[in-house]
């Protein structure tokens, strides 16, 4: 008997077969690490919608692999709209039980496609490694790509040793002397929002990358309120610390908390600006977005982070907060 036609569907986030492209990357997500809730469909929803949006910084497409009407991949393609004009990145996920029958092979294909249509000659992708051996790596080196970053996942188990704890604030303070530290949720200060921007477009390039073939992105106060609002639709809600100097802001960090599954949340962008380094303000501001989370959110029991191991002042901080390798996370790169 022949085996059933596969057909690939194209789907914007309120199509009816959106929820089924969502349980794929769930099973994918539950596969690869069993002891974690996956991300939830409501999350790709207001991803999608943000896409479909007009004026924003990225633009996408989904795609449904679809057999005998069901749903056994996803791709998912992003564009930046703003800078990197080259650039494309490949979301792909493939059932498990549907894996090794070439479905992963033609969503990529479909990826490739789109991209070429878009003109873009530089595809990134990311792959989650809880492991060695991991599915995803196999895929992307059978494929031809080339892991051009590769970040230590770390995990902090809450509540944190306060012991520790205390000891590195104590430390950052006496560091920090003339810095002032300040902490606000979701939404930047509106008299900080230009220096927030300039601080999010150093991250692309003061930030490890590797050798991924990325350009410095084009951040404004515009596109902070954007990414701002990005995550309150995604129902996250964003802890953030600074360090201000002469009515500046020249650090900051995020803590993302997913409010639907808050048992885990995300330690995402932390930088310092380089002409203010040597004050310990990255420790600084970390153990303050930790002590508010531990008092306003107690049900998060677990933060990750990732980093280049070649980031060794961001690893420091963090090592010494408590945080632990399980795992990594590859960045990897297709040339058209």
């Amino acid at each position: 008997m022949p085996s059933p036609a596969l057909e690939l569907v194209e789907l914007g986030p309120d199509d009816g077969l959106f929820a089924a492209w969502c349980e794929v990357w769930a099973a994918t997500e539950r596969a690869d690490r069993p002891d974690e809730s996956p991300r939830p469909a409501s999350d790709h929803v207001a991803l999608g919608r943000q896409l479909v949006s007009p004026g924003g910084s990225r633009d996408g497409t989904h795609r449904a692999a679809v057999v005998d009407g069901g749903v056994v991949g996803a791709l998912r393609l992003l564009l930046p709209t703003k800078d990197n004009p080259t650039v494309a990145v490949v979301d792909v996920a493939v059932h498990p039980e549907h894996r090794r029958r070439g479905i992963g092979g033609t969503l990529l294909a479909e990826g490739l496609r789109l991209a070429a249509a878009a003109g873009r000659t530089d595809l990134i992708a990311e792959i989650d490694e809880p492991a060695p051996g991991t599915p995803g790596r196999e895929f992307a080196l059978r494929h031809g790509w080339t892991c051009d970053l590769l970040e230590t996942r770390r995990d902090l188990l809450l509540p944190p040793d306060e012991q520790a704890l205390a000891a590195l604030e104590a430390e950052a303070r006496s560091a920090s002397v003339g810095y002032e530290l300040i902490t606000w949720r979701d939404r930047t200060p509106d008299d900080l929002l230009d220096d927030r921007a300039v601080l999010e477009r150093r991250m692309t390039t003061d930030a490890p990358h590797g050798e991924l073939p990325v350009e410095e992105e084009h951040w404004d106060g515009e596109r902070i309120r954007e990414y701002e609002a990005a995550h309150v639709a995604r129902g996250r809600t964003v802890l953030s610390a600074g360090a201000v100097r002469d009515g500046r802001l020249v650090a900051f960090t995020d803590l993302q908390v997913p409010l639907a599954q808050p048992e885990r949340a995300q330690q995402a962008g932390t930088l310092v600006l380089r002409e203010h380094r040597g004050h310990r303000l990255g420790a600084l501001l970390k153990a303050a977005v930790l002590r508010e989370l531990t008092a306003t959110m107690p049900q998060v029991r677990r933060i990750s982070t990732y980093n280049s191991d070649s980031n060794l002042p961001m690893v420091a901080v963090n090592e010494a907060l408590g945080f632990r390798p399980v795992g990594h996370l590859s960045s990897w790169s297709l040339r058209l």
